[in-house]
C-alpha cells in the first residue's frame, strides 16, 4: 500500500432544491444528493443486506462485520449507526470497515455532513464522526463512536486494503457479513468495480454474505457472480431501473468459510502497567471477564510517574503506514481524548521539539515537518519577545511545534480502567497449559490459589521472561524523571512560561501535581542500561538537571533552579528490544498464552494501539494495520533469535 494519498478535490454544486452538495471534480459526480441521499442508502444498503432484520436476530455478544467500498462522506455508515443502535442487542458489537482513495478534507466532511442534522439523534452520530475523523494519511486509521461501534476507516486504494486484511486473516478469523459496493458510478471510477476487488471480496467473505450496490451494471454483476456470490437484481431507488444484491436464500458453495461465532472467555492478565491495563480494557469491551494479577498498586512500575510525555516520533511520511510510532500515537491520541470526557487524563498542551541531528541532516529534519499535516506538526518560529524561553528557542536549530501532543496523567488512567478488570494484588509463580485451558498458580502473601482460564496474556515489561522463560529477555533501562514545586501564583495550574512540554536531549514540562497540589516541573528521564535498581539517585538528578540547563539555560534560570535545589524524583525500569518494537502476539508454540511488553519509553503511545491489536489476535477480529507492521510486532520475528548480551 503506498503512502502518497491525495485528499478529494471537490466543487460544491446547488442541486435543483437549491441545496449546496458536494462534487468531485476528479470523477464528475456527487458525493450524494441531499434530496434522496439518506433514502437511497435505506434502500440500497440496508435494505438490500436485509440489515434490519440481521440486526434484529442478533444474539447476546454477536459481532457483525460490514464493509464497503467508498466512503464518500460517511453517510451509509452513519444510517447504519442509527439503525444499530434503535434494534440491536444491547451486547452487541459492530465492526463496521470502510476504504476511500480520496478522504475529504476535516471542513469539506464536516460541511457535507452538515446537511444531515435535522434529525436530532442522526446529528447526533454526525457530531461524533465529524469529532474523530482522522488527518488525511494513508493506512487505516480505527475509530471507536462508541463502546461498541468500532470503524476501520482506510485511506487508499480499496483492493490494496481488502488484501491487506487478507494477508492478516487465519483460519479462526471473523468474516465479512455484509457488503456494500459503493463509490463512483462503474463508468466514472471503473478501477472500484474490477475481478480482482470481487475476488478479493469473496475471500473475506462467509457463505452466508451478502452483497448490494447501486448499479446494475451486467459486468458488476457477472464479476460478482463469477467471484462465488449468489447475485439478482432488484427494483433500484429513484430513477434508477435496478440494482444489484444477494439472493434472498444465497446459494454460495465456493466460500468455503462460515462464520465464526463469538464465545466470552475468562482471560487471565500477568502485569498492572499500561500495557496491561490497556489491554484489560479492549478485551473488556469485547465481552470477556478480565482478571488482572498485579501484587502491587496498578500503574505502580514504570507506568507509574507523575505525568508522562505524549508525543510521536515521526518518520518520513513515505514509511508512515508501517510505522508503529506514528500510527499507534494517531489512534492513542483519539483514545486518550475520548477518556478525557470522564477524567483528567490527557492535557493537550502541544509539544515543542528541537529535532536533535542524530544522523540526519537538517534538510531531512525538516522534511519530518513539511510533508505532515500541520494540525500534526510544523515548524515553530519564536516570537522576538524577550521571554527567557523564547531567548532559548531562538538559538536552536530546527523547533517542531506538535499541537496533537501533550502531558499524560497516570494516575488517573489507573482509576478509570480498573473498572475492566477484577484485580488480584497476588504474584503469579507458575502456570501450566492444558488442551483447551491454563491452569495459573498465584501467592496472595499467605497461600497459593489455583485459577483456570481460558487464555493468559504476559504483560510484566521487563520481568515478563520471568513468567514464561519462551519470552524474549529484553534490555532493562532504568529511567529516573526529577521534578520540583514551582513558585506559587495566583493560579497554581497556569504555566509559568512554558504553554508547551519540551523535547530536547530529554524532555520538561510543566504539570500540575495533585499530590502537592502544586504547578510543578519535571525533566529526565536518565537512560541507564542493564541497571534494575529502583532507588533514586542524585548523580542522576544532577545529570537530568544538566541536561535541562544546557538545553533551556535562560529558562531555567529565569525558575531560580540550580543543581542545589531539593528534587523530587521517581525510577522506572523499561524493557527495551533490539529493534525498538514491542512483543505483541501469541507464542508460537502455545495455543492460550499470548504477550505484550518491551515499550521501551513508549509505553503510553504504544500500549492502547498495541492491545487494540492483541485484542483482535486472540478474539479473530479484523486487524487495522498492514501485515508489514503486523510481523514488526510478532513475539516469535527473527529479529529476536540472538539474545541481547549485558554489555549492549
Amino acid at each position: 500500500m503506498t503512502d502518497t494519498l491525495k485528499t478529494a478535490d471537490i466543487v460544491w454544486k446547488e442541486d435543483h432544491n437549491g441545496c449546496l452538495i458536494p462534487t468531485s471534480r476528479h470523477f464528475d459526480d456527487i458525493y450524494f444528493s441531499q434530496a434522496g441521499g439518506l433514502s437511497e442508502t435505506y434502500h440500497v444498503f440496508i435494505h438490500g443486506n436485509r440489515l434490519t432484520e440481521r440486526f434484529g436476530q442478533l444474539t447476546k455478544n454477536e459481532r457483525f462485520v460490514i464493509a464497503e467500498t467508498g466512503f464518500g462522506t460517511g453517510l451509509n455508515f452513519l444510517a447504519v449507526c442509527q439503525l444499530w443502535q434503535k434494534i440491536a442487542p444491547k451486547s452487541t458489537r459492530l465492526h463496521f470497515i470502510s476504504t476511500e482513495k480520496y478522504p475529504l478534507g476535516h471542513d469539506d466532511f464536516a460541511q457535507a455532513l452538515s446537511a444531515w442534522r435535522t434529525d436530532d439523534s442522526f446529528g447526533d452520530w454526525v457530531d461524533a464522526l465529524i469529532q474523530v475523523y482522522p488527518l488525511p494519511l494513508a493506512g487505516c486509521h480505527r475509530l471507536h463512536l462508541s463502546e461498541k461501534i468500532t470503524l476501520d476507516l482506510w485511506f487508499g486504494e480499496a483492493l490494496d486494503t481488502l488484501n491487506e486484511i487478507a494477508n492478516n486473516q487465519h483460519e479462526h478469523s471473523i468474516r465479512i457479513d455484509a457488503w456494500f459496493l459503493d463509490g463512483f458510478t462503474p463508468a466514472k471510477n471503473p478501477d472500484m468495480w474490477s475481478d480482482a476487488l470481487f475476488k478479493a471480496m469473496a475471500q473475506l467473505s462467509h457463505r452466508k454474505t451478502t452483497v448490494a450496490t447501486f448499479t446494475a451494471a451486467g459486468f458488476v454483476r457477472r464479476g460478482l457472480i463469477d467471484a462465488g456470490f449468489d447475485m439478482v437484481k432488484s427494483a433500484g431507488f429513484g430513477r434508477k431501473r435496478q440494482m444489484l444484491c444477494t439472493a434472498p436464500m444465497p446459494n454460495q458453495p465456493t466460500l468455503n468459510h462460515y462464520q465464526i461465532g463469538f464465545k466470552p472467555k475468562k482471560i487471565a492478565i500477568i502485569g498492572g502497567g499500561i500495557s496491561g491495563v490497556s489491554t484489560a480494557a479492549a478485551l473488556s469491551y469485547r465481552g470477556h471477564v478480565v482478571h488482572l494479577f498485579e501484587p502491587d498498586d496498578i500503574m505502580a512500575g514504570a507506568s507509574g510517574n507523575p505525568c508522562a510525555l505524549f508525543s510521536p516520533k515521526l518518520t518520513l511520511l513515505d514509511h508512515a503506514t508501517n510505522h508503529l510510532p506514528t500510527v499507534s500515537f494517531l489512534y492513542s491520541y483519539r483514545h486518550y481524548k475520548a477518556m478525557n470526557l470522564y477524567s483528567q487524563i490527557f492535557d493537550q498542551i502541544g509539544v515543542l521539539d528541537f529535532l536533535l541531528p542524530s544522523q540526519k541532516t537538517a534538510k531531512k529534519r525538516q522534511a519530518l515537518i513539511d510533508e505532515y499535516p500541520k494540525s500534526l506538526i510544523s515548524t515553530h518560529y519564536p516570537q522576538k519577545d524577550s521571554s527567557a524561553l523564547g531567548q532559548d528557542l531562538r538559538q536552536t536549530d530546527i523547533v517542531a511545534h506538535i499541537p496533537m501532543g501533550g502531558i499524560l496523567y497516570p494516575i488517573n488512567i489507573a482509576k478509570l480502567l480498573k473498572k475492566h478488570f477484577i484485580h488480584h494484588p497476588f504474584k503469579v509463580v507458575r502456570f501450566q497449559e492444558q488442551e483447551n485451558r491454563v491452569v495459573l498458580t498465584a501467592f496472595d502473601g499467605q497461600s497459593h490459589q489455583n485459577f483456570s482460564f481460558d487464555q493468559v496474556v504476559i504483560a510484566a515489561g521487563f520481568a515478563s521472561h520471568l513468567i514464561d522463560n519462551r519470552l524474549f529477555n529484553c534490555r532493562k533501562i532504568r529511567g529516573q524523571v526529577t521534578w520540583l514545586a514551582l513558585t506559587n501564583g495566583d493560579d497554581p495550574k497556569k504555566p509559568t512560561q512554558a504553554t508547551n512540554a519540551i523535547k530536547y536531549d530529554g524532555y520538561s514540562t510543566e504539570f500540575f501535581d495533585s499530590k502537592s497540589q502544586s504547578k510543578s516541573l519535571l525533566f529526565g528521564a536518565s537512560f541507564i542500561r542493564n541497571n534494575t535498581e529502583t532507588k533514586l539517585s542524585d548523580d542522576e538528578h544532577l545529570s537530568n538537571f544538566q541536561k535541562f540547563s544546557q538545553a533551556l539555560p535562560n529558562y531555567c534560570q529565569s525558575l531560580n533552579i540550580s543543581k542545589d535545589t531539593h528534587f523530587e524524583g521517581r525510577v522506572g525500569i523499561r524493557a527495551q528490544t533490539p529493534d525498538y518494537h514491542p512483543l505483541v502476539g501469541k507464542l508460537s508454540d502455545s495455543d492460550h498464552i499470548f504477550c505484550l511488553y518491551g515499550m521501551g519509553s513508549k509505553g503510553f503511545s504504544f500500549a492502547p494501539f498495541c492491545a487494540e491489536i492483541l485484542a483482535d489476535l486472540m478474539d479473530g477480529g479484523i486487524l487495522p494495520m498492514s501485515s508489514k507492521l503486523l510481523a514488526k510486532l510478532s513475539p516469535n520475528r527473527d529479529r529476536l533469535n540472538t539474545p541481547i548480551q549485558e554489555e549492549d
